[in-house]
Formats: C-alpha cells, sequence, structure tokens
C-alpha cells in the first residue's frame, strides 16, 4: 500500500509540473562589442541564474513559455532590467550594457554569493567555503576545513602527518573526500587535500550526514567536495611559502586555450618540505637515564621530517561543439617521511622511514544537451599506480633527546624483535587502483529532472619484504577489493520553485579477497601455506532532502537517509606505512540520519549584511567502524566494528559584514556520540552503555575576523588584517573503565591565529603574514598527539597574467 501511495504522489508531481518549454541563449556584451565575462543573468520570476562564459553568451534550458523579467548585473557594469517573452522552442536575447567607472574589489566576494547560496538551499545539510581571499594567506586548505561549522580536522602532527576527517562525530572513511566529484583516494595521499593549496580551489562543499547520489560513493557521515577552479582563460600563477621549523610550500598553476579552436591546457605543480622540528612536552615526552629512572623534558622532535611533491596536467579542448569539456590528464606525485613515533608519543623512533610515488592518467568528458536537448552526460576514468614502503631494519631505542638510550653497562639497547614496530622490514605494497563514474542528468521538464550515477572501483594489492625468507616471497601475498555503486535521484521543483525536492536511491556491492602465506609451525622450518579469505557484500540505502523558500532569503531544510557505506582497503588489509594491520572480517556500517535546518540571508541591515546557516541532526549507527584502542606493545592499531552509537546534536554558521570592510565568521558544533548497547551477546548489562565516544572531540567554536583597507601605502592597493580563535573543549582519550594509560581526558585548547596580506596596486602580487597559535598553547589530537606550538610564515604570491 505504502508503495502503491509513493509512485501515485511521483506522477502526479511529474505530470502537474509538465509544461511547453524553451531555451533562452544570447550573450551579453559592452558597447564597445567587447563580452562581458562573469556576469549573472537573472530570470526573476523563476529565480533562475546564468553565468555568461569567456565570450559573455549564456543559456537557459526547459523554460515555460510565458514573459519575464529579465536582470543583468555584474562588477563591471550597470545592472540592467529588460523584458522579454518566450513562445518558440529557441530564443536569441542579446544584450549590450555600459560599464562602470569605478570598481570596488571588494564586491568581488559579494558577487560569488549565489554559488555559495545555490549549493547551501538545496534541502542538503551542506556548508560552502569560498576560498578567494585565503589564497593569499600562509594557510592550509586543512585549516580552512577545520573553521567549518560541524567539522574538525584530527592530525597526527606536523606537515605530512595523517589527517583524519571528522564530520559531527563521523570520522575516517565515513567521510568521503572528492576532487571535482571524484573520489580523492584515486589520486594518492601525497597528492591530497593537504598538499593542495586553497589558490587552485574555487569553492568547498561540506555536506553534513545526508550525501547527494551524484558523487556516487557510499559516504556515511557526510562528505567534502573540493570543486578547483575552471580557468577558462590563459593565467599563470605561482606562490611560495617559508616559515618555521624550515617550511617552504610552493605551488603554480597555469591554463591556455585557444578561443579558435578550443584547444585547452591546464597545468600545476607543488612542492612541500618540513623538518617539523617542533617542541614537545608532557607525559609521553620523557628521558630514561642510566638508572632506570624517568625524567620528563620539553624536546624537540627530530626525526620527523616531510617532502612531497607533485604535478597535474591536462590536454583537450573547452566549448566546443562536441564537448563542453575532453580531456586527457596524469599526476604524477611522490613523498617521503621519517617516522618520530607508533600510534602515542611514549614510544620514540630514530630510524623508521616511509615513502610512496604515485602516477594516474585520467579521462574525462562533460557535455550538455548530449545526444538530445535536456541530456547532461558526466563521464571520466582513472587507473593510478602507487608503490608504498616502508624501511625498518634498525633496532636502536631512542629517547626524547634525540640520542639512542644505553643500558647501565654503556651498550645501545636494542628492541627485542630487532626494528622499532614488529620485525626488521623493508615492505613495498603495490597498488592499482581504476575508477570509473558516469553521470547522467536529464531535464524533463521545467521543475523535473532525473540524475543516474554508476560508479565502479577495482583495487589491487600485492605486498613484498625482502627481509621474508625467500620462499615466502615467492607465494601469492595479493590483497583484492572491487566497489559498484548505482545511484537514481528525481529532483522536483514546485509551488513557484519555493519547493525543491531529492529523492534518491542507491544500491551498492562489494567483493574482497585476501590471499596471504603462513607458516604452519615455527618459521623456517615449518611448512609454509597460503590462507585464502573472499567476502561478498551488497546493500542498498536512500533517502530524501527538502527545501523550502519560507520568505525570501529565509529557506527551511530537511533530510533524512538510510545510509551504507563498505569496508576500504584501508581499513580490510591495513596499511604498514601508518602502523595499522588488518581487519578482514569487518562489516558494513549502516546508518539512519535525519537533519533539519534553516538558512538565513544574507539579510541587509543598513551597511550591514548578515547570514545564518544551522542544522540539527539524529543518527544512529550499526557496526561503526573505528580504530580499536592503540596496542602500548606493538605501537599498531586495527580497524574494529563498534556495535550501535547514537549521536545527536547541532552546528551553526553565522557571517557579518559591514560595509564590505569588515567579515566576521563564527561556527559552532556540538554533538553527542554515545554507546547504545544495553546487553552484551551473553544478556550481561554492557560496559560503556550510555558512555560518551572516546578520542572524539565533542563541542568546538571559532571564529575568523577579517578587515579590508583600501589605498593602504598606495591607490588601488588592497590590505587585510586577520584573526582567527579556534576552541576546542576537553574530551575523553581512552573508554571508560581503562586507566593507567596516560591522559584521561585530552585538555580543553584554545588557540589564536593572527595576520596580514598586502596587495599590489597593480594585483600581480600579494604578499602575506602568518602567526599561528600565538600563544604557544600545547595542542593535542589523536590520543594526546602533540601539533605544532607558536609558528610564523611569510608568503609571496605572484600573477603574471
Amino acid at each position: 500500500m505504502k508503495s502503491c501511495v509513493t509512485v501515485l504522489l511521483f506522477n502526479l508531481i511529474f505530470f502537474t509540473s509538465f509544461a511547453q518549454t524553451g531555451t533562452i541563449s544570447g550573450s551579453v556584451r559592452f558597447s564597445d562589442g567587447k563580452p562581458v565575462l562573469h556576469a549573472t543573468v537573472r530570470i526573476n520570476e523563476l529565480k533562475r541564474l546564468s553565468v555568461t562564459n569567456e565570450k559573455g553568451f549564456y543559456e537557459f534550458k526547459g523554460i515555460p513559455y510565458g514573459t519575464y523579467e529579465i536582470e543583468v548585473s555584474s562588477i563591471e557594469i550597470r545592472k540592467k532590467m529588460l523584458r522579454l517573452e518566450l513562445k518558440e522552442p529557441h530564443r536569441n536575447f542579446h544584450v549590450t550594457i555600459d560599464a562602470k567607472r569605478d570598481i570596488n574589489l571588494n564586491e568581488v566576494v559579494i558577487s560569488k554569493q549565489s554559488d555559495k547560496k545555490e549549493v547551501e538551499t538545496k534541502g542538503f545539510a551542506v556548508n560552502v567555503i569560498e576560498t578567494e581571499r585565503a589564497a593569499l594567506q600562509s594557510i592550509q586548505t586543512n585549516e580552512l576545513l577545520d573553521r567549518s561549522a560541524g567539522v574538525r580536522i584530527r592530525q597526527d602532527g606536523g606537515l605530512g602527518s595523517h589527517i583524519h576527517y571528522n564530520i559531527n562525530g563521523l570520522t575516517g572513511n565515513a567521510v568521503r573526500i572528492f576532487i571535482d566529484g571524484v573520489p580523492v583516494s584515486n589520486y594518492g595521499s601525497s597528492f591530497s587535500l593537504n598538499s593542495l593549496p586553497p589558490s587552485l580551489i574555487e569553492r568547498i562543499e561540506i555536506y553534513k550526514g545526508v550525501v547527494p547520489a551524484h558523487l556516487s560513493e557510499d559516504a556515511l557521515g557526510g562528505a567534502i567536495n573540493v570543486v578547483l577552479k575552471n580557468r577558462k582563460r590563459n593565467s599563470l600563477t605561482a606562490s611560495y611559502s617559508y616559515g618555521s621549523f624550515n617550511t617552504h610550500q610552493w605551488n603554480a598553476s597555469g591554463s591556455y586555450r585557444n578561443d579558435s579552436t578550443g584547444f585547452t591546457v591546464n597545468a600545476s605543480a607543488f612542492y612541500n618540505y618540513s623538518d617539523n622540528n617542533y617542541k614537545v612536552w608532557g607525559d609521553d615526552v620523557t628521558i630514561t637515564n642510566t638508572d632506570a629512572t624517568i625524567t620528563p623534558i620539553v624536546a624537540r622532535r627530530f626525526h620527523d621530517a616531510y617532502k612531497s611533491a607533485g604535478g597535474r596536467f591536462d590536454i583537450g579542448y573547452t566549448n566546443v561543439k562536441w564537448a563542453d569539456n575532453f580531456s586527457v590528464g596524469a599526476i604524477i606525485s611522490g613523498a617521503d617521511k621519517e617516522v618520530q613515533h607508533g600510534t602515542i608519543m611514549r614510544v620514540v623512533y630514530g630510524n623508521r622511514t616511509t615513502d610512496q610515488q604515485s602516477a594516474v592518467t585520467s579521462l574525462q568528458y562533460n557535455k550538455k544537451d548530449a545526444l538530445f536537448n535536456g541530456l547532461d552526460i558526466n563521464v571520466n576514468g582513472s587507473y593510478s599506480f602507487l608503490n608504498r614502503g616502508a624501511v625498518d631494519t634498525i633496532g636502536d631505542k631512542y629517547s626524547w633527546n634525540s640520542t639512542v638510550i644505553r643500558t647501565a653497562n654503556g651498550n645501545v639497547a636494542q628492541w627485542a624483535s630487532g626494528a622499532e614496530q614488529g620485525v626488521p622490514s623493508v615492505s613495498v605494497n603495490k597498488e592499482k587502483n581504476m575508477v570509473l563514474r558516469t553521470n547522467l542528468d536529464y531535464a524533463i521538464t521545467d521543475g523535473n529532472r532525473i540524475f543516474v550515477n554508476v560508479f565502479y572501483n577495482n583495487f589491487e594489492r600485492d605486498n613484498d619484504n625482502e627481509m621474508q625468507p625467500l620462499a615466502e616471497r615467492q607465494m601469492i601475498n595479493t590483497r583484492n577489493l572491487s566497489k559498484s555503486v548505482f545511484g537514481l535521484t528525481y529532483e522536483n521543483l514546485a509551488f513557484n520553485n519555493k519547493l525543491r525536492t531529492n529523492i534518491f536511491y542507491k544500491y551498492f556491492r562489494q567483493n574482497h579477497e585476501s590471499i596471504e602465506p603462513y607458516w604452519e609451525g615455527a618459521q623456517g622450518t615449518g611448512t609454509l601455506r597460503s590462507a585464502t579469505f573472499e567476502r561478498t557484500a551488497d546493500a542498498d540505502g536512500y533517502g530524501v532532502a527538502l527545501s523550502y523558500e519560507l520568505f525570501p532569503k529565509v529557506f527551511l531544510m530537511a533530510s533524512g537517509e538510510k545510509a551504507v557505506r563498505m569496508p576500504e582497503a584501508s581499513e580490510l588489509f591495513g596499511n604498514d606505512a601508518e602502523n595499522i594491520v588488518s581487519s578482514v572480517n569487518l562489516e558494513p556500517e549502516r546508518s539512519h540520519n535525519a537533519n533539519i535546518g534553516i538558512n538565513l540571508g544574507p539579510l541587509k541591515l543598513g551597511r550591514s549584511t548578515l547570514s545564518l546557516n544551522s542544522n540539527f541532526f539524529l543518527r544512529e549507527t550499526k557496526d561503526m567502524i573505528r580504530l580499536n584502542e592503540v596496542d602500548d606493545l606493538d605501537q599498531t592499531n586495527n580497524y574494529t566494528n563498534f556495535n550501535s552509537i547514537q549521536s545527536d546534536g547541532f552546528d551553526a554558521e553565522l557571517i557579518y559584514n559591514y560595509n564590505r570592510k569588515l567579515n566576521v565568521l563564527f561556527t559552532v558544533s556540538k554533538f553527542n556520540s554515545k554507546w547504545n548497547v544495553q546487553y552484551d551477546e551473553r544478556g550481561d548489562p554492557y560496559l560503556y552503555y550510555g558512555s560518551q565516544l572516546a578520542n572524539e572531540p565533542n563541542f568546538k567554536f571559532n571564529t575568523t575576523v577579517s578587515y579590508y583597507i583600501n589605498d593602504l601605502f598606495r591607490k588601488q592597493s588592497v590590505a587585510s588584517v586577520n584573526y582567527n580563535a579556534l576552541y576546542v573543549n576537553e574530551f575523553l582519550r581512552n573508554f571508560a573503565g581503562i586507566g593507567g594509560r596516560g591522559l584521561a581526558y585530552i585538555p580543553m585548547q584554545f588557540v589564536h591565529d593572527i595576520g596580514f596580506t598586502y596587495t599590489l596596486p597593480s594585483r600581480k602580487i600579494t604578499f602575506g603574514f602568518d602567526a599561528k597559535n600565538i600563544f604557544n598553547e600545547q595542542v593535542f589530537d589523536n590520543y594526546a598527539l602533540q601539533k605544532p606550538g607558536r609558528a610564523f610564515y611569510g608568503k609571496i604570491t605572484y600573477t603574471l597574467f
């Protein structure tokens, strides 16, 4: 009965929205004939927007026949209002307009609000970060994310250390990362958000809880989609930053397009290096004296250097008759990392290192109105090779004073295993990863669209360790994983476009296989055999997202989803470089998510504007996949399933702007994630029932203040002063009832940063200076791993054209 009602409602919405439609297209040009780039063309009655391209062209499709008011605006032109009647399948409508005499650079920020607003009012719980101003500072993309409502970036140390993304209590692979809708895992970890500078990014979309089907992955707790700048004109920009701990960061990007043929080239490159030799102190930072007594000290990290470099190159055609974008590309990147300690800081390393090299080939094609009007196609695929190694062959014990530990008779103390982590090894993981994704978007009628998304991923890993016996190395030692995702979405606009509805369905199927050799009996003298583990799982999910414009600039949003996430390769098969061992028996995560929120603004109050975006959520998760408690003996972790966790909370973002000079961003998030199992399998009371999930920062707020100064020192120059404060409340380090293993709680943290940027009148050169953690607070993260203290950085950005 419920299925019949659903089908009837679907058809009612579909057929009542049907109308005869046409296409409006044309150009916007100055009186001298030159095109107006990035002008906004708006159909006021339908609240539809189109932005002109580099040739001044715009287009609307699926517009019902009728008479409309057209509004044309941009920072370069005087706003113009026009009337238009559409009564035919295609109407050409060209606009000639006058330029403004004076342009205020600060207006650029306001003109781009429409992209942010459009994404944030589709019904999903989502925040949008725009990076134009931040690109001039010495800050990382992950720092921008950490300032957003509901997001916490968990980092194991300094530059290059492992990063966990946490969105309202769900972390790790429950939060998916995408670059232009493509999973970032396909690029290799050396080409990641940690190495992708804000200057290459247009905006960052943060989905909290319910994730739209077009991202084509099994995200459970949310997703972060980084939208790169779509450079359709010739450009070349480079920047260099130097700062504390001998940190160097360089990046460059450029593009070329032939307007007559559409031939397009995009390229970018980056280089990062840091000694990461910042000071650390606390309960785990000690030295062992010759009489076996232990003394706490303030020490410098001495074996934590990091270096990464990479480049990306795409070549193809854009805005041609047969394709909006067709490109083939390649990404090459690599990284080298010294390892200072294991999963906690108590055990110090002095020789262990890791490295990786990756190569990715890619193909992308997208076309609007492909085959017939209303059908948009987006296809991309990639194939990557990743070699990841870990070298650990010396068993000397080190102290935090950077010297080896000596016994009472003066000999160098040794680890019993012969290496710093486990047995001596020179391990190499060779990984191959293929990703194929197809998105189809069909506009059935005005206000009715269908999206079909297909995603396929095949992963293979071969393991080798030259320190193992030859017979063991010659045996098959592989791990394979394949995953398919199918998504179907129906979107409807009703009630004069005030109500937007997204109904979606997702299907997941995954198979993984592990073949590993083992010794039956003593190693080297027993019988060498191999064990095979194989498993196939499938599941489905579904949900709905609603957005309703209650009043102008006041939107109500609600969404709900039954979500599923399959275990990832790193969780199933482990990662030697990060001291994570395999857990091939993991179950898929399953959850029910609900979100409700409101989006206000920007509301004008005299010279001030005010915007608010808030979200409340409730989530119940079964078989949550999380890192287990740290093993103090061998310094390893593994992933496990937590049987039932219930989470609830809220987050909010408030933006205030005064006279386009003062901008204040305030974000806050609070959640509770508690064990929801009262009795164990034997019927006994469950030890952790009602307890807060450990190692989870569950309350934080952030304040960012920017003040812009025009004509400082020189006419047409632009300067800004920036201040950021991040507060993280204390949170439980280990589960209740487990004592004697370091801090019971990770203490409260309140970190303050300041910065200054100055752009010369030519707009080609910008200088930036940033001071981070200016009060040198002790900052912790995962299991009390200490992050850098006070640091200073300078940056110069040069735009050639």
